[in-house]
């Protein structure tokens, strides 16, 4: 279980690119619960982050993970829906730059569920 805090200051990590200036908002973040797979060698084999265990508490609206961080900075994150799919879409198999929403390749024999981004997510 993890509880995410802290307050939103300092300089950007690029300051010659695209940057959401910081303004000082603090956050005090739902509790959240992760969910950890290990393989036969004790290696982890899967993370799954961002269950909020209790919406009603922090100031993150209940709402886990980053979209709980974008929230408390005001920083607009779209509900799940299609302009969500359309820019998870967009920035995975389009632009292909920064963090993937899904993956792509390289996907594990284990891993059975034909489901991507947030397909199937209400």
């Amino acid at each position: 279980m993890v509880r995410n805090t802290g307050t939103f200051t300092g300089e950007p990590l690029a300051p010659d690119s695209i940057n959401y200036p910081p303004n000082g908002a603090t956050l005090d973040g739902a509790p959240e619960t992760f969910s950890i797979i290990f393989d036969n060698d004790m290696k982890l084999k899967y993370l799954s982050v961002g269950y909020v265990a209790d919406r009603f508490e922090g100031n993150t609206n209940g709402k886990g993970a980053a979209v709980g961080i974008f929230h408390v900075i005001g920083l607009p994150f779209p509900p799940v829906g299609p302009i969500q799919r359309f820019a998870q879409w967009f920035g995975t198999e389009v632009v292909k730059f920064g963090p993937m929403s899904y993956s792509t390749k390289d996907i594990p024999s284990w891993w059975t569920d034909k489901r991507i981004g947030s397909q199937d997510y209400l």
